[in-house]
């Protein structure tokens, strides 16, 4: 803990009295995902920019210095140039949620360990002139598509030339019980209605098999990148959608579909493609990554191959763009041109709804689908104009730090306030997640001040815990004695709550007020968790006690705190309010604006007698 915090005990009001704050942390705020800024880059936990301007614009005044030391993806900086251009749709929540923001240009300092995050923030944040951008990603994918287009061409379903948009592929299952073999597309996927079936009957022995019971089909390739064989799962092309002449098509893959995907696969790459080590961490699973030991292994060697020649041709187009176009083709990369991007089953749906990556995970299914990168880069760079444009004249000055915030380079009480949202314990591993387009950036994150829960890197609750506590000391040291932080934390586990709090209270930091941040956007975690949240807590803190906790005052038990909540949640009447996760985010506010420990898990909270009557 940082020795140069020191407790104040008469301290200054606030820059902005407590009293004006109010109506910020009095009801939820609610955290849109959409919009350029939003639709850029895909980035895990990351809030809408726009929701983030009006809590710098209600807590600072113009000129005043923003410090994010969890910058992400640099979503405060974006947020501190919105200041300065606000949309008409931020001065209409404002005025709906009872704010009194003031607009205008602010410093922000951006502190973010990872090489991705940092590497978005700075572009986004001091983006390029948009149309030459534009004109120049257009330019990108003319010269690239005029010598790599071919390997995206099929014949449609009536013989004519066309262009690929996805390809679906399937694992190759291999029966238990007689070791034939069946391609995963086979086993499951039935239509009329459409649907994955849960088992099959082995076409070689009769015997009607669960999928989950087969071991996937192995071989032993050549890899040309690594100059040596090894083990990959053994995948046949099983459905082609394609488009010709503007007429989109779908057929069964064919032999000429196996024959083309065989020459791409021998086609040379850059000597500067990434043949870097996965380096593995949380997200490992021994079933569906097995084979997949370098980076490259999670792509086709088609996808890979107008990957490499993408980021090969930047280098020819003007220097001030080259960062843009490489971020315009990590922008697709990770979400979409891997295998993890996915098909999913949605009721009435006649054929397979396509989707990305799962957020948050590194999961590939049986069913991987390869789409066209050159089509989906160029989707992209409408959007990432359009975000340039929104924040491209904003006189707010964004200043990106790549480095850890355990020891921050920036004087003694120089900084008017403090947005930040931290890693929730374990939930999300970024550096690990990132990796993917790391790789091409050429550097990857440093995981030893990496501020998580991680099995893999060997870092428990308490490691997370005075990692965050010498973070908090630094922001409180940095922090002008009137200023105020405004901390969003998402947990579903009392420990890392605990954790939480003892670092805030250790840096010398103290809890105002709290409310919920709705924010729409949650890992695959998240979502499947029996123990998940709706609703982050959005925590005031300050340096400085406003006044002194009554010694009379008892303090409630967390049996009363679960009583008020319900009840509260049942007067609101609101159905947010009266789901069982928005109780536990209310449950866990309630507790730290009371002073009173989070000793209950959301799972455990969940099953609480009280909560569940209301859920009846």
């Amino acid at each position: 803990m940082n020795t140069n915090v020191k407790s104040v005990h008469n301290p200054p009001e606030l820059s902005k009295p407590l009293g004006q704050l109010d109506a910020i942390y009095r009801h939820p705020l609610s955290a849109s995902r959409t919009g350029p800024l939003y639709n850029a880059f895909s980035y895990p936990t990351k809030i809408a920019p726009e929701t983030i301007a009006l809590y710098i614009a209600t807590h600072t005044d113009p000129g005043d210095t923003v410090l994010d030391v969890f910058a992400g993806s640099g979503t405060t900086g974006l947020a501190a140039k919105l200041c300065d251009k606000p949309t008409d749709a931020m001065l209409t929540q404002a005025r709906q949620a009872g704010l009194n923001p003031v607009w205008g240009p602010r410093k922000v300092v951006l502190y973010e360990l990872g090489v991705l995050g940092a590497f978005i923030s700075q572009v986004m944040c001091n983006p390029p002139d948009p149309d030459r951008f534009a004109t120049a990603a257009n330019s990108l994918l003319e010269n690239v598509s005029e010598t790599h287009g071919w390997i995206y061409e099929a014949f449609d379903d009536n013989g004519h030339a066309g262009d690929i948009r996805h390809v679906i592929w399937s694992d190759t299952l291999v029966c238990p019980n007689c070791d034939g073999t069946l391609s995963y597309w086979d086993a499951r996927v039935r239509f009329s209605p459409l649907r994955l079936a849960d088992s099959f009957a082995c076409p070689h022995c009769g015997v009607e098999v669960s999928p989950e019971d087969c071991e996937r089909m192995m071989n032993r390739v050549y890899d040309p990148l690594l100059a040596e064989e090894v083990e990959r799962k053994h995948r046949v092309p099983a459905m082609v959608y394609g488009i010709t002449a503007g007429r989109r098509w779908r057929r069964a893959a064919t032999d000429d579909d196996i024959q083309l995907a065989a020459r791409v696969a021998g086609e040379p790459v850059s000597s500067a493609a990434p043949r870097r080590t996965v380096e593995w961490g949380d997200l490992h699973r021994s079933g569906y990554h097995r084979g997949i030991t370098h980076m490259h292994h999670f792509y086709t060697p088609r996808n890979f191959l107008a990957l490499d020649a993408l980021w090969t041709a930047i280098d020819d187009q003007p220097d001030d763009l080259r960062d843009a176009l490489r971020l315009l083709v990590l922008s697709f990369n990770a979400s979409h041109a891997t295998d993890m991007t996915r098909i999913v089953v949605k009721k009435g749906q006649t054929d397979f709804v396509l989707t990305g990556a799962q957020s948050g995970v590194l999961y590939i299914s049986g069913l991987p689908v390869e789409k066209n990168v050159f089509k989906g880069v160029a989707r992209k760079i409408g959007t990432l104009r359009d975000a340039f444009s929104l924040v491209s004249d904003s006189r707010s000055q964004i200043d990106v730090v790549n480095q850890s915030s355990t020891s921050l380079a920036i004087p003694d009480a120089s900084i008017d306030y403090v947005f930040t949202d931290p890693p929730f314990g374990s939930y999300i591993p970024y550096a690990e997640l990132s990796q993917l387009n790391e790789v091409w950036l050429g550097a990857t994150t440093d995981r030893r001040e990496e501020v998580i829960v991680s099995r893999g890197q060997e870092k428990s609750v308490d490691d997370y815990g005075e990692l965050m506590t010498t973070v908090f000391s630094e922001v409180a040291r940095v922090m002008k004695d009137d200023a105020s932080m405004t901390l969003i934390f998402h947990s579903a586990h009392s420990s890392v709550w605990r954790a939480l709090t003892d670092a805030i209270a250790q840096s010398g930091l103290h809890i105002k007020g709290a409310s919920v941040l709705a924010k729409a956007q949650a890992s695959f975690k998240q979502v499947v968790s029996s123990g998940s949240v709706k609703g982050d807590a959005a925590i005031l803190l300050t340096k400085t006690e406003s006044r002194p906790r009554r010694r009379d005052v008892r303090s409630r038990s967390v049996d009363e705190i679960v009583s008020k909540v319900v009840s509260a949640a049942v007067r609101s009447r609101h159905p947010d309010e009266l789901s069982r996760e928005r109780m536990f985010s209310r449950f866990v506010t309630t507790c730290l604006t009371e002073g009173v420990p989070v000793t209950v898990d959301a799972a455990c909270f969940y099953d609480l007698k009280a909560v569940g009557e209301v859920l009846r």
